[in-house]
């Protein structure tokens, strides 16, 4: 293996022998290089690729560094366990089921089933779903578990109620799961860690065989996986985490930047390396960054340098408000592409989607592609939850979510009261849900025909069952839908041919994923194996860009990517830093670093706007411009205001000066006092 071309420090931290290593690696330093040439020189040391495991936080990302290590060290590296947190755990408990109580083929619920587990509870519970948000109530049961506790209103005086809410719902959540035999993302790394700490056989056996263990995105890991990883690791050679703890920003979903900050407590005698040298971004970008990053209190020291040369300055950019914000950066947009760049080498960058409104509006005026990233998703959508709804009451009989979605879809004569009297029959009864609809003709108040039809629904049903255990997923899938008569159904809601062919587009795009499914799988692809693969792929993976347009995104979706030019929007106190949640305290410190990650994005050109006014709920308000501006030296960036007089012709006189803002005053406008300021504000 060739280490020449790795610098230094990179040099170090993949000979490093020591037992424990923190790569403190910045953006734009090499990481993911580093974590390779370190696995291909551990091969080379004869370690047994069985050994070795790598963890990281994208199915994206993993298949990403076991291609680079396969090109680099040929088919030895095929035995190399590299994959995300959740997918190891998902094996974990494949392999270990019967000793969790766990059915050996569980079903992984997504975050659309999480979420109508989670109103359900809370209609048990008397709470109005329509007053309490059910993802916040997710997220504290999320937080909660991956801590291995659980909900608990706060004392008296110091919470809100949703601590009381999320409390009330926890159990029912939880019995929800089991009742379909399932496990939700949490569980992936809740129920491995609860497996390896009580039972000391399966712990010593996973610490025997995993000697050497590299985790990537450390600042990402949270305390359950913290505590996999030191139990995974008892017997280890060497444990290697790479993470940044200046790109931490996944604090509100549990991630603990007390991970790299006390690494050492954890693992005594710790190496530490810093990655420093940035090969992404010009010298004025990568300055201001750091003087950013710098007022932070809590963080382990480091500074961002490029051997490049040249580059320009930053923009610094104020406008009247937030449609001339947009048009500005539109108008810029259309400067770069007119000078050739593409426009997948452009990002616009906010901290709230709310932000984009503006900004798409002032891009389609000037027909310029762009597609918001994090938008509506392709599982959120309708017709692709009717079909993955009925692939998953195929595969789960006892997923009772799935069965209430499908059942009258499309439209069969199962109406609502026929599907509130079957699931009280199945609640007096004590039976599932399918066990009452199967039993239907017994039911006594069913409207006339009721029975019927759900007799002629349980029968398809199992029909399909026998029809997919034969394979050919895909195919199976389109005929089950072409029977039901969707694209029919489809046809006479759509309000228009283009909607029409969107909600068709969409299904297709569902058969494509299958046939993808199937190519990679083989002989091995299997229904349930499907769905939990697309459980995992909607949580572990951060949307990116694709095709040749524009990307509009969160900072938080920015996370990981580059591109040339970047835009930074809406540089205000109350949006970056953002004011927080309702009911919850301002992270200063995860917002600083939110802004690092954004302006860390850009490679050669960087702009930080802001609006003077920006209307919120029809009424337009002063904004404040953010204090992340006043830590940026003013020798890195270039103001423009564009609210500012225009500056006037060289030689103009004072008496066609003065006439021209009588004639301003006249027509009633204010005459100004003259030019605006230099710094930020």
């Amino acid at each position: 293996m060739d280490l020449t071309r790795l610098n230094p420090p990179q040099r170090e931290a993949v000979l490093a022998r020591e037992k424990a290593l923190l790569v403190l690696a910045g953006a734009g330093s090499g990481k993911t290089r580093v974590i390779a040439h370190r696995i291909v020189h551990l091969l080379e040391q004869k370690t047994p690729p069985e050994a070795i495991l790598a963890v990281t936080f994208t199915n994206k990302a993993a298949a990403e560094m076991k291609a680079r290590v396969l090109s680099m060290a040929g088919p030895r590296a095929e035995g190399v366990s590299i994959s995300t947190f959740h997918s190891f755990g998902a094996g974990m408990l494949r392999q270990h089921a019967p000793k969790l109580g766990l059915l050996k083929r569980f079903a992984i619920a997504d975050p659309g089933d999480q979420l109508a587990l989670v109103r359900r509870a809370m209609r048990e519970r008397r709470v109005d779903d329509r007053s309490f948000d059910a993802w916040r109530v997710l997220t504290l049961i999320s937080r909660a578990k991956n801590a291995g506790t659980e909900p608990e209103p706060a004392p008296e005086g110091r919470g809100g109620d949703y601590d009381l809410v999320a409390h009330l719902a926890f159990p029912l959540y939880q019995r929800g799961l089991r009742a379909q035999g399932a496990v939700d993302f949490d569980d992936l790394l809740v129920l491995p860690l609860r497996l390896l700490e009580e039972d000391a056989e399966v712990r010593d056996a996973y610490a025997r065989r995993f000697r050497h263990l590299l985790v990537d995105e450390f600042q990402d890991t949270n305390l359950a996986q913290m505590k996999l990883l030191m139990l995974l690791s008892a017997k280890a050679t060497s444990v290697c985490a790479v993470g940044d703890d200046d790109q931490s920003i996944y604090g509100w979903r549990g991630a603990e930047i007390a991970n790299v900050l006390q690494f050492e407590r954890c693992f005594p005698g710790a190496m530490e390396i810093r990655l420093e040298q940035n090969y992404r971004s010009t010298r004025f970008i990568l300055e201001a960054a750091n003087a950013v990053i710098a007022q932070n209190p809590s963080r382990r020291h480091k500074r961002l340098w490029t051997a490049e040369e040249g580059g320009s300055p930053l923009s610094v950019v104020i406008a009247p408000d937030e449609v001339e914000e947009a048009r500005y950066v539109a108008h810029e947009i259309g400067k770069a592409m007119a000078g050739r760049l593409s426009p997948d080498e452009v990002a616009v960058l906010y901290r709230t989607n709310g932000q984009s409104g503006p900004v798409e509006e002032a891009l389609r005026e000037k027909g310029i592609p762009y597609e918001v990233i994090g938008g509506m998703e392709l599982f959120d959508r309708r017709d692709v939850k009717d079909t993955l709804g009925y692939l998953k009451a195929l595969a789960n009989p006892r997923d009772e979510l799935a069965l209430l979605r499908v059942v009258n879809v499309p439209p069969r004569g199962i109406g609502d009261v026929t599907v509130e009297r079957v699931q009280q029959f199945a609640r007096e009864r004590g039976v599932p849900l399918w066990k009452a609809m199967e039993s239907a003709a017994g039911i006594e108040g069913l409207p006339r025909g009721a029975a019927e039809k759900l007799s002629e629904f349980c029968a398809l049903v199992e029909r399909y069952r026998v029809v997919f255990r034969k394979g050919n997923l895909a195919g199976a899938t389109r005929e089950l839908l072409t029977e039901i008569g969707l694209r029919e159904a489809a046809r006479l809601q759509s309000r228009s041919a283009a909607q029409l062919e969107r909600r068709i587009r969409s299904v297709e795009q569902v058969l494509a994923s299958l046939e993808a499914f199937e190519r990679r799988e083989g002989k091995k692809a299997d229904l349930l194996g499907y769905l939990n693969r697309l459980s995992l792929d909607s949580r572990e993976e951060e949307d990116g860009p694709a095709g040749r347009k524009v990307s509009l995104m969160t900072l938080h979706g920015a996370k990981g990517l580059e591109f040339q030019l970047v835009f930074l929007i809406g540089m205000e106190e109350g949006l970056l830093p953002h004011s927080g949640m309702q009911g919850e305290a301002q992270n200063l410190e995860e917002e600083r670093r939110l802004c690092y990650v954004g302006m860390t994005r850009a490679r050669r050109k960087l702009f930080l706007t802001r609006a003077a006014s920006r209307t919120f709920r029809g009424k337009a308000a002063p904004r404040t411009p953010s204090r992340f501006l006043d830590d940026i030296p003013e020798e890195l960036f270039e103001l423009e205001d564009l609210g500012a007089p225009a500056p006037k012709p060289e030689g103009t006189s004072f008496i066609a000066e003065l006439r021209e803002r009588l004639r301003a005053k006249a027509a009633g406008g204010a005459v100004s006092p003259g030019p605006a300021g230099r710094g930020p504000r």
